[in-house]
């Protein structure tokens, strides 16, 4: 029972940190498909320069939320092996404290390039201002004003994880990801019925193509761990279930990596820039969520626990020299119904 009570003690902070996560990166997924969607409206051409520039920065600012935001789920299978640590509970805490300001420049941004028309440019931008005051003030101020200074940390168990929690984590992490691959599906495909569409570059709709492509493929893997789970392995939390899910959920994650660089690339070249400045704000894109996706957990990996030939020995020799069950005080073997039996 106190085993069980400290594993409960051990997965409860990592378990809420990735059900807070799953709450905050919701805004930053819709907020992004709408972005990339307003390139292709027919007032977009309309807008101002400048109103063009925030609506690329807006991007660029929720591509980055996004690539932290999401960087616990595959931190949380690349660096700690599925397992939830305390390293894990840090991590989550620090990726969600830098991602929330990137999202309230992005929603600032944002304003201007939609009421900036209807109310003009200084009262739009004294209303951007507003709202980041606001957002930082509730997501950061609030917090450092109330929160308990010299407490010390709550302490975490040592051992593995149960392997029901972590198949849990895997379909927690699915469902932090998947519903921006889905909204932004929706767009994308919504983008082939506009006129802009058809204005656009060949490199463009090329690359709007790909981009399709990789999130279909994103989409359908992070949709697999459930019916392995379920069909395959008939609901039964198994070593198996696991592994195949976190591959699963990294593979979709490279795959929307793509899929999102492409994005700047396309909405770059809709916004009215070279596609050589599209090109390198692609690569930019990628080499920063590769970064925060693989690249920094993978740097971060925890060693894998391994038993040396010296630890079985000594495990054999303490199992040989450890005395048998005791009848009466004496050797089960040596005692006087033993020796009756002989």
């Amino acid at each position: 029972m106190a085993r069980a009570a400290a594993s409960e003690g051990k997965a409860a902070p990592a378990k809420e940190g990735l059900s807070e996560i799953r709450t905050t990166v919701l805004g930053p997924q819709i907020l992004l498909g709408f972005q990339y969607e307003a390139v292709f409206q027919p007032g977009f051409p309309a807008l101002s320069g400048w109103r063009k520039a925030l609506e690329l920065v807006a991007l660029a600012l929720l591509l980055l939320t996004i690539a932290l935001v999401i960087s616990p789920a595959s931190h949380h299978q690349i660096a700690e092996r599925g397992e939830r640590s305390e390293g894990q509970t840090r991590y989550d805490k620090l990726m969600l404290f830098l991602s929330l300001a990137p999202f309230a420049l992005a929603i600032g941004a944002s304003i201007p390039v939609a009421i900036g028309a209807d109310v003009g440019a200084a009262a739009a931008v004294g209303a951007a201002a507003v709202a980041v005051l606001v957002a930082i003030f509730l997501w950061y101020g609030v917090e450092l004003m109330v929160r308990r200074r010299g407490q010390p940390a709550r302490a975490q168990a040592a051992g593995k994880a149960a392997l029901k929690d972590k198949i849990e984590d895997i379909m927690t992490e699915t469902r932090i990801v998947l519903p921006g691959v889905q909204a932004l599906l929706g767009f994308q495909l919504a983008a082939y019925l506009t006129s802009a569409f058809q204005r656009l570059t060949a490199e463009a709709r090329a690359a709007h193509d790909c981009s399709l492509a990789f999130l279909l493929l994103s989409m359908v893997l992070l949709m697999t761990p459930a019916p392995f789970h379920r069909i395959a392995e008939e609901g039964r939390d198994t070593e198996r279930a696991h592994k195949v899910g976190a591959g699963l959920v990294l593979a979709a994650l490279a795959a929307l990596a793509v899929g999102l660089a492409l994005d700047v690339f396309v909405a770059a070249v809709a916004a009215g820039l070279s596609t050589q400045l599209g090109a390198a704000g692609a690569g930019v894109g990628v080499v920063v969520l590769a970064t925060a996706w693989f690249a920094a957990p993978l740097a971060m990996r925890r060693p894998r626990a391994k038993v040396t030939a010296r630890g079985r020995k000594d495990a054999r020799v303490e199992r040989k020299d450890a005395p048998p069950p005791a009848s009466g005080g004496l050797p089960a073997a040596r005692s006087p119904l033993a020796r009756r039996r002989r």
